[in-house]
């Protein structure tokens, strides 16, 4: 038996019989989360670009565009409503894929669901399982794969994609392997385009390359069908520490402890690694007497990876503002908790908040280098420090070292669904909204019912 069957073979056979009810309670708290950042998205010019070549104007087709009611193919529908969730950098995200589970994953297993008249039971079994694969294959392939430049979010989503996909659409063993060696190849995304609309197109792309595989193998479309193993396999061209008799050990663990029970889910619109470093600005706000225009300089204590990572550290835009470090912390410091409105191009170009931001650096201590095993291990999960050198000479200093949203300091249900309504309320009203929130409990509803129920009316 090949790896690649083992690992087919764990995904339609051993899995589905060990979804528990708190795997399924964690999808839908995914699935709240993923349908309020669409809304965020909902109206923004780069979704408009995509719908333009993709799906804007159709009334026909077998899934439907999330907010737009748009009608199109499943592979157009998941690659705008990927970019939807993602667009804003407010997204889930999990500390072991090393990347952003649902923006690749949820709008495949609703776009494929819808099509073939399934139940939202049946929607969120697929993602429990597809979201296993991309996090175990994070395991797996990190940290060399991240180190690289790879976009784990696009490249592991991919493979969850289809593998959710094939479960949807009732593809055989056989089937799946060839759909495994066709996403293979369609598998891409590089972290040189964070900071740009390209970044949360990464998620549209693996959704929609998920349906794809998953189809063309549903109509005998060929492709190797051991694509995990050695030597020029999945694993082996994506990561220089993937072995094969690292990823046959761990199928066994896949489902004893289900990745998708310990998110990151996010209240700030930024990336994960910036959660941190809010915290600490915010913890300042509340317990230090000083003022903002007094502090002479600003200096965050980080691992080596975030250099490498929140890269645009003076921001000329909204999107590079979410993957800024300085920029975070800067306006948290001078404005508070900070919101979609603090993300905007014009937002980023504030004089008060420029000013501080001229004054705010990173720094990597010797502690939290990449020679440190343990760091390069988990270069995220390391304590993050923001120190205030103030103009009279004091220095004050916050360390956090669990972002809120992690999941030893997770974010409530109660903190989501006023997440939800948050992002879904300006479009749609508070009845409507809170009406969603209420179907998304009956996991008898038919997913096409779902979709209808998103749809914006103007």
């Amino acid at each position: 038996m090949t790896l690649t069957s083992q690992l087919i073979s764990t995904c339609f056979q051993r899995l589905p019989g060990q979804i528990d009810e708190g795997a399924l309670r964690m999808a839908r708290l995914s699935l709240i989360d993923s349908l309020a950042v669409a809304y965020a998205a909902y109206g923004e010019r780069p979704i408009d670009m995509l719908r333009s070549l993709s799906t804007e104007g159709q009334t026909e087709g077998e899934s439907t565009v999330i907010g737009y009611g748009e009608r199109g193919r499943a592979t157009d529908v998941s690659l705008v409503n990927g970019m939807m969730i993602s667009l804003q950098l407010f997204d889930d995200n999990h500390e072991l894929m090393r990347g952003h589970p649902s923006g690749p994953l949820l709008p495949a297993v609703l776009s494929v669901a819808e099509s073939r008249g399934l139940t939202l039971c049946e929607a969120m079994r697929a993602f429990v399982i597809g979201y296993e694969v991309e996090c175990r294959l994070g395991i797996l392939l990190n940290p060399s794969h991240y180190e690289l430049g790879w976009h784990a979010t696009a490249t592991q989503g991919a493979v969850a994609s289809a593998v959710a996909s094939g479960l949807l659409l009732g593809l055989n063993e056989s089937q799946m392997a060839y759909a495994l060696g066709i996403v293979a190849s369609l598998a891409s995304g590089i972290r040189r385009n964070f900071g740009t609309m390209t970044m949360s197109l990464h998620s549209g792309m693996a959704a929609s390359q998920g349906v794809r595989a998953a189809k063309l193998a549903a109509l005998g479309f060929t492709a190797d069908p051991n694509v995990f193993e050695n030597p020029r396999g999945y694993g082996a061209i994506f990561s220089p520490e993937w072995t094969d008799a690292a990823l046959q050990a761990n199928l066994a663990k896949w489902g004893n402890d289900w990745m998708i029970k310990v998110p990151t889910f996010k209240l700030y619109p930024c990336g994960r690694p910036n959660l941190f470093g809010i915290d600490a600005a915010l913890a300042l706000r509340a317990k230090e007497g000083f003022r903002v225009e007094d502090i002479e300089r600003i200096v965050c204590d980080v691992s080596y990876m975030y250099p490498r990572t929140v890269v645009h550290s003076r921001p000329v835009n909204g999107l590079q503002g979410k993957t800024s470090l300085e920029y975070c912390v800067a306006t948290t410091l001078m404005n508070g908790r900070p919101t979609l409105a603090d993300f905007t191009d014009e937002a980023v170009h504030r004089p008060h908040v420029r000013a501080l931001l001229d004054r705010t650096e990173m720094r990597v201590p010797p502690e939290l280098s990449e020679a440190i095993p343990a760091v390069r291990k988990a270069p995220f999960e390391q304590p993050v420090t923001v120190n205030l050198h103030m103009r009279d000479g004091r220095h004050l200093s916050e360390v956090v070292h669990v972002a809120k949203g992690s999941p030893t300091n997770p974010t409530t249900e109660e903190e989501l669904n006023g997440k939800f309504t948050d992002c879904a309320v300006p479009h749609i009203g508070q009845a409507r909204a809170l009406g969603i929130l209420a179907a998304l409990g009956n996991s008898t509803l038919p997913v096409r019912d779902l979709m209808a129920s998103l749809i914006v009316r103007r």
